[in-house]
C-alpha cells in the first residue's frame, strides 16, 4: 500500500499539483528564504526546496541561485515570478468569486417550468422573488417535457406528480389537486354520469403522461376505483385539454389550478363530485451537488413559503 505521508512525516507530494509548486516558489521568491516562506505556508523548508527543484525540473531552467548564506532570484526566475503571481491572484479571486455565488443569491437562475403551471403561477410570482433577490437574473423555460437539468445547465425544474428521477433533490413545494371537469354544455348533451363506471361510455379528454396510462384512478369513502377510459382526445398539454373541456368536447381530469377560473365562472363543473382524485404533488428540483447554490436555495425556500399552506397563493 502506497504511503500518504513522505519522507520525515512530510505531506505526499501530488505529482500533478502544479499550483502547489508555484505558490513554494513564489513565496520563496519574495522573502529570498526558503526558512521564512516556509513558515508563512505552515511548510517545512525542505518540503519547500523540493517543490521549487521539482518546477525548475519541469520548466528546465533555475529559477532560484541558492547559496549557503542568500537565495537570489535568476534572470528567469524573476520573469517567471511576475506570471506566477498573476496566477495565483487569479485563482484567489475566482475562488473568492465563487464562494461568494454560493453563499448570497447572485447570478443567472435559470428554471423550467410546466407551461400552464409556470405561465399562471410561477411567472407571476418571479417579479416579487426578484425584488427580494435583486443581484438574481431569472431565465424562465417553458415546456411539458422533462428535460436533462445538468446537460441543458437548469437550476431547478418544477415537477408535477411522481418524480422518476432519482438523481437529483427535490422540495415538495405543494400539493396538487385534481378533478373531474366537464362543461354544462357537454352533460348537457351525453349526460352526468352517475358513477365510475360511466366514464367508459364517455368522451375523455385525457393527458398521456400520467403512471396510470389510460386509467383514472378515484377515491371515495376509502374505496379506490381504476377506471379504464377510451380517451377521446389526448394532449400533452393540459391547456389544451381545458380549452377542449370549456368547448363542450368531453370530460377532462385537470389540475384545480388549472381549471379553478373556468369553475368559478361557470364554464366548466365538477364531474362525480363525491369522487376524488388521489393528491399528488408540485416538486423543485434540483440537481445533487455538494454545494447547492445560495440562488438555488432562495428559489425553493421563496416557492415552498409562497404555495404551501392555506394562505391566498397555495395551489387549489
Amino acid at each position: 500500500m502506497d504511503n500518504p505521508i513522505g519522507r520525515n512525516n512530510e505531506p505526499h507530494e501530488p505529482a500533478d499539483d502544479k499550483m502547489a509548486l508555484l505558490q513554494a516558489f513564489a513565496e520563496t521568491a519574495r522573502r529570498l528564504s526558503f526558512v521564512k516562506a516556509a513558515a508563512a505556508l505552515s511548510l517545512t523548508p525542505s518540503l519547500m526546496s523540493r517543490r521549487v527543484k521539482k518546477l525548475e525540473s519541469l520548466l528546465g531552467v533555475q529559477l532560484l541561485a541558492r547559496t549557503t548564506r542568500r537565495v537570489t532570484l535568476t534572470e528567469a526566475g524573476e520573469v517567471y515570478l511576475g506570471y506566477a503571481e498573476r496566477i495565483l491572484a487569479d485563482l484567489q479571486e475566482a475562488d473568492a468569486a465563487a464562494a461568494s455565488l454560493g453563499s448570497r443569491p447572485a447570478g443567472l437562475l435559470t428554471v423550467s417550468v410546466p407551461w400552464v403551471f409556470g405561465r399562471l403561477k410561477v411567472a407571476p410570482a418571479v417579479p416579487e422573488f426578484m425584488s427580494w433577490n435583486p443581484a438574481i437574473r431569472v431565465d424562465l423555460r417553458f415546456t411539458d417535457y422533462y428535460v436533462d437539468l445538468v446537460d441543458q445547465r437548469i437550476d431547478v425544474a418544477i415537477r408535477i406528480g411522481e418524480l422518476k428521477d432519482s438523481s437529483l433533490r427535490a422540495r415538495r413545494i405543494a400539493d396538487n389537486h385534481r378533478g373531474l371537469v366537464a362543461s354544462a354544455r357537454y352533460l348537457d348533451r351525453y349526460g352526468r354520469p352517475d358513477s365510475p363506471d360511466d366514464l367508459t361510455a364517455h368522451r375523455c379528454l385525457h393527458f398521456p403522461n400520467l403512471v396510470s396510462g389510460d386509467r383514472w384512478l378515484l377515491e371515495r369513502e376509502g374505496v379506490t376505483r381504476l377506471v379504464p377510459i377510451n380517451p377521446w382526445m389526448r394532449a400533452n398539454d393540459a391547456g389544451a385539454l381545458l380549452n377542449a373541456a370549456c368547448v363542450g368536447a368531453g370530460i377532462s381530469l385537470l389540475s384545480d389550478f388549472i381549471t379553478a377560473e373556468a369553475r368559478q365562472s361557470g364554464a366548466l363543473e365538477t364531474v362525480l363530485p363525491e369522487w376524488t382524485v388521489p393528491v399528488t404533488g408540485i416538486y423543485a428540483v434540483y440537481p445533487e451537488a455538494n454545494f447547492v447554490p445560495a440562488k438555488t436555495r432562495a428559489f425553493v425556500a421563496f416557492l415552498v413559503e409562497r404555495f404551501s399552506g392555506g394562505g391566498p397563493s397555495a395551489i387549489r
